[in-house]
């Protein structure tokens, strides 16, 4: 749910830049800011932030080697 109110704020902001051309330098900053949450999102969503379940973390898969310490 969040993640599509962030996408329509986002091609809400990049109308609004379209369509007015005025205010260009803080609907960029608005927009950078929107897409970058964004994109942290997704990252987390993938797994590759730290802290999260995914191919980047940390912990390693147990194998049989480990079981036998």
């Amino acid at each position: 749910m969040l993640k599509l109110v962030l996408s329509l704020a986002l091609l809400g902001v990049l109308v609004l830049m379209v369509v007015r051309r005025r205010h260009l330098t803080i609907l960029m900053g608005v927009a950078s800011l929107i897409g970058s949450v964004l994109a942290l999102i997704w990252l987390q969503d993938l797994g590759l932030l730290p802290g999260t379940q995914g191919p980047l973390t940390h912990a390693r898969p147990q194998t049989l080697q480990d079981i036998r310490r």
